[in-house]
């Protein structure tokens, strides 16, 4: 199970849900703190922002597992 965690494809695993946890922490008080709470435009803005991010990170990952399989060790 350790190896699952300490290998290159679960770190970005796992970094990636970390992104998920402090992204869903950031929404939650930002929607508590901010006076007017967050507005749909603005709420819409961030998640489409984080939704770019998580396909930048996708790609990323899924294009490092195609270069790692093709690579002969």
């Amino acid at each position: 199970m350790r190896d699952r965690f300490t290998s290159d494809l679960g770190v970005y695993a796992l970094s990636g849900l970390f992104s998920l946890v402090v992204f869903a922490l950031a929404l939650g008080i930002l929607s508590r703190t901010l006076p007017g709470g967050l507005a749909s435009r603005q709420l819409g803005g961030l998640i489409v922002g984080y939704l770019l991010f998580v396909g930048v990170y996708t790609t990323a990952w899924f294009i490092y597992t195609g270069i790692d399989s093709r690579e002969e060790v």
